[in-house]
């Protein structure tokens, strides 16, 4: 059973970003993410234009992943359980719960639909180039997914406090 520390613990290394402004980057970071991830798998030969969306939608989408991943909504995601208190440790439990089953099911819509459509394409093989896209995407937004569960659950604004 987590014992309330009186003295919460230093999170003033992170970025304190109200509960808004957390939920708007998260869905910017993972919205970008996947339409990086699209875009790429549309990107054939030279098409100048489209390589500057792809790129512009990467930039935007791993770097405001990182923001999230670093702002104080991610403390509460993966700190000690002795450096929160009883309410803040039930709510990041759930977020995981949640994040376990987005992760499950990101795989496996990878693996089936990939499998899919070579079916419905016959000519259709996944490169090792569009498995790497694919398994940065999960990674980068399977990191910040206990965060954004957290800001998107977060109505009092209470979890994102520095102490």
């Amino acid at each position: 059973m987590p014992v309330t520390n009186p003295q919460r613990a230093d999170r003033s290394k992170y970025i304190l970003l109200s509960p808004r402004a957390a939920k708007a980057l998260s869905a910017v970071a993972l919205g970008a993410l996947y339409l990086w991830f699209i875009l790429k798998l549309l990107l054939t030969g030279e098409q100048p234009a489209l390589q500057l969306v792809v790129s512009f939608a990467a930039l935007v989408g791993f770097s405001s992943s990182i923001v999230v991943f670093l702002c104080s909504y991610s403390f509460v995601a993966n700190a000690p359980v002795e450096d929160l208190d009883e309410r803040e440790v039930q709510e990041r439990n759930a977020a995981y719960l949640h994040a376990y089953g987005y992760a499950v099911m990101m795989l496996l819509i990878g693996l089936i639909g990939s499998d899919l459509i070579g079916k419905v394409f016959g000519n259709f093989n996944l490169s090792p180039a569009v498995i790497a896209n694919f398994l940065n995407l999960a990674f980068f937004s399977c990191l910040i997914m206990p965060a954004t569960i957290l800001a998107w659950r977060d109505q009092d604004g209470k979890l994102s406090d520095i102490a």
